[in-house]
């Protein structure tokens, strides 16, 4: 064989290597598309709930082949290590849960929502595009949008669900989906109204009153874009900070004559109820309860998802630091939040050094930590998805892309 001929045939195989390295990461982002986007449509309908499963041990095979195709490139960063280690500890309190039966199961779902999560990641900085992720996201959140919607319109409910059973899961959903467009589409003027529209639809449709602070968090965002003073730190940026929600309650409370053409919008009604106190009685001793509950067993609390089996409420507490604090104790509260202090450090350097995305990522870490006062958040497989999303921004922000993540 010459060596023209050899030539040739080497080229041939690094050809017929590069179709099959591009083939099976086209499949990798396909399945890392219909996990994100069943986990979001149909994982609370009866009988469809186990495809995510399917495709997410799918796309762990195909990083496996990749593998073999060419190495692997996974960064060197201590978020997934700290959720392993939060995770595992979970998994240990079945040991000395009350009810160990319902609490392996709840730490084996906890467990493989991790595990969906670091797989997604690793994809990521493996060919798959961060973009795909975020308009898989901002597909489903159109569809629950336009259902939540037809709920609201067509069908007459204070406050609709969507295909997600809850209202509140609903608002959860469309926000971050829409603070996602914000962060790997900065200035792209269709998705910055996408991302208004999921707002507006959420607090029109879902009357949840956890959406004051995601409009706190989207004002922060469009202060920064359309404020150059907003883009450093100063005092000015600071004050007004801390006057956004003091603003938003005197509308609320004084502002009767602004106020009034909404009192039949949902959520303006149950937040006002909110300020003057009512509607809060049931939380409220939800929450001593659940302080009392950790007080008995305050180092290692109860066992993953045990508050509902040993307080005096048949449910969980609608609070994630009293969940937290009830079920696993100092020790599993101080492992979870550990994860939002390392992404907290994080954004905070990045809005230093002037970077757009880590704001945002700030602004959805403020969200996160409000809405935990009035959610459960820890055992929620998105959580988990977008907690591993921000850890990938953070340590590479859109726009930074190599080349080959293009594909």
């Amino acid at each position: 064989m010459t060596t023209e001929q050899r030539a040739a045939l080497a080229r041939a195989r690094g050809a017929t290597a590069t179709s099959a390295q591009v083939l099976t990461t086209r499949l990798l982002g396909a399945m890392v598309a219909l996990y994100i986007g069943w986990s979001l449509l149909f994982s609370n309908l009866p009988g469809l709930s186990r495809v995510p499963h399917a495709a997410i041990l799918v796309a762990f095979v195909l990083l496996l082949v990749r593998s073999t195709q060419a190495p692997l490139r996974l960064r060197l960063d201590s978020v997934p290590p700290l959720g392993a280690l939060f995770v595992a500890y979970a998994c240990a309190s079945v040991l000395w849960s009350f009810d160990q039966s319902a609490a392996l199961v709840s730490a084996i779902g906890l467990a493989f929502d991790l595990f969906g999560a670091v797989v997604v990641w690793a994809a990521l900085q493996n060919g798959v595009s961060l973009r795909l992720v975020v308009l898989t996201t901002a597909v489903a959140a159109t569809v629950q949008g336009g259902v939540g919607i037809y709920q609201s319109l067509t069908l007459g409910e204070a406050r609709a669900v969507g295909l997600t059973g809850n209202p509140n899961s609903l608002a959860i959903q469309l926000s971050l989906a829409a603070f996602l467009l914000l962060l790997a589409l900065p200035r792209n003027r269709w998705a910055g109204l996408l991302a208004a529209a999921f707002i507006v639809v959420a607090t029109l449709t879902t009357g949840t009153r956890k959406l004051v602070f995601v409009w706190f968090a989207y004002i922060m965002v469009l202060a920064r874009d359309f404020f150059p003073s907003f883009r450093r730190p100063s005092l000015g940026t600071a004050l007004a900070l801390l006057a956004a929600p003091v603003v938003v309650w005197a509308s609320l409370t004084y502002g009767e004559t602004l106020t009034g053409p909404l009192n039949e919008v949902a959520f303006v009604d149950r937040l006002e109820m909110t300020l003057e106190g009512r509607e809060t009685a049931k939380r409220s001793a939800m929450m001593v309860d659940g302080l009392e509950v950790w007080w008995r067993a305050p180092l290692f609390g109860h066992g993953i998802d045990q508050y509902r089996y040993v307080g005096s409420f048949t449910t969980y507490s609608h609070n994630n630091y009293v969940e937290l604090l009830a079920n696993l104790g100092v020790v599993g509260t101080a492992l979870y939040y550990v994860l939002f202090a390392v992404l907290g450090y994080r954004a905070a350097r990045g809005v230093i050094a002037g970077q757009r995305s880590a704001w945002v990522v700030l602004a959805v870490l403020v969200v996160y930590l409000l809405m935990d006062v009035a959610r459960v958040s820890y055992s929620g497989r998105t959580t988990w998805l977008y907690l591993l999303l921000l850890a990938h921004v953070l340590a590479e922000p859109p726009g930074s892309a190599r080349p080959a993540d293009a594909a």
